[in-house]
């Protein structure tokens, strides 16, 4: 072999051995700075799921305590307006004691102005016209029961008057305390409210965070994407509903597949359906659907049909969360739940992750 072609390979060979060392660290160096990133990103990405959860779940919490208060208000109001009317009613029936009272009086008055305001003289002139001592006695007689039974009617009518007139008095003071209640329930809802703006403001924020580091679908989507697609099969499967076999009769996939069709229905405080929904309204209109007649509200949700344990979770089951219970949804399988979350969002379907997770009723 030619020497310079030898020299030549032998060259390139330590050129190639002495290089290889100098290019990979660098490769590596960046592949390993890349993880690190993509692992940094992650921790945060869950951080911020995290809190969201957590404003979430208050929201929750400050939703259901707007509802409480929103009711307490409007029958606080209701109450007043009955008592209003009440001392109406009250007041007139003082002015027609006080009518018959004067008409009572004028009338005693009447009839015995000589003897009850002359005095002896009266007495004297009804001797002189009386005929004889039994006529004497027996006019007397007759005028002081007619007085006495005078009395008495105006005595009695006074005492009408002052019962009637407590009444007023204890349904003003009633009047007053229920007015005292309602602003107090005003301003406690007004700090709720405001709480819950202070709130919502942090959730948009962190929204604006998840969007940031969010670069690819989280074990969440993936979750309900697996659920939506088991929902759609169940749909397809479920058998239609027939209201004459009984709510005895009903199935996890009829459940489901009924629920599903308020996929994106809006949020509303007190929302009964099917416009709009809250959580238990969601729930309720759901059941009503198939003839089971569950409580109004999340907490007394959580007490009816039978308890479940979550290993042995059906899809249709009720799960709740908080004790007593903040909020309720529909378990859908595939540890998913489609439930009406809070003002400005719409019914959908959510991981059942949450830490604030309390147990589940079977109410079918």
């Amino acid at each position: 072999m030619n020497k310079k072609l030898v020299s030549a390979i032998i060259a390139l060979s330590l050129v190639g051995t002495l290089s290889a060392p100098v290019l990979a660290e660098p490769l590596n160096e960046r592949i390993r700075n890349q993880q690190q990133q993509i692992d940094e990103n992650k921790k945060a990405l869950k951080n911020v799921q995290k809190k969201q959860e957590d404003i979430e779940v208050e929201l929750e919490k400050l939703d259901s305590n707007i509802e409480a208060l929103l009711r307490q208000v409007e029958n606080t109001k209701k109450k007043i307006l009955n008592t209003e009317k009440e001392i109406k009613v009250v007041e007139k029936d003082i002015e027609k004691a006080e009518e018959d009272i004067k008409e009572e009086q004028e009338l005693f008055n009447k009839r015995v102005r000589a003897m009850y305001i002359n005095g002896t003289g009266s007495y004297l002139d009804m001797l002189i016209e009386s005929e004889g001592i039994s006529d004497f006695i027996s006019r007397v007689d007759s005028i002081k029961k007619i007085i006495e039974l005078d009395k008495k009617i105006i005595a009695e009518l006074n005492a009408k008057k002052q019962a009637i007139e407590k009444k007023k008095e204890a349904l003003k003071n009633e009047n007053n305390k229920l007015l005292a209640l309602k602003a107090d329930n005003e301003k406690k809802l007004a700090d709720v409210n405001s709480k819950k703006s202070e709130q919502d403001k942090l959730l948009a924020e962190l929204n604006k965070q998840e969007r940031m580091y969010a670069s690819k679908i989280n074990e969440s989507q993936r979750v309900i994407n697996a659920a939506m697609a088991e929902i759609n099969a169940i749909r397809d499967k479920a058998p239609e509903y027939k209201p004459s076999r009984g709510p005895s009769q009903i199935s996890s996939n009829t459940i489901v597949a009924y629920a599903s069709n308020f996929l994106g229905t809006p949020y509303q405080w007190g929302g009964n359906g099917p416009n709009n929904f809250d959580c238990s309204g969601f729930t309720r209109y759901v059941y009503a659907h198939f003839g089971v007649n569950i409580p109004r509200v999340a907490s007394d949700q959580q007490n009816f049909g039978t308890s479940v344990s979550r290993e042995n979770l059906q899809p249709g089951d009720l799960v709740f969360f908080g004790y007593p219970a903040h909020h309720v949804g529909i378990y859908v399988g595939n540890n998913a739940y489609m439930h009406a979350p809070r003002t400005g969002d719409v019914v959908k379907v959510s991981p059942l992750t949450r830490s604030d997770y309390s147990g589940a009723r079977r109410v079918r």
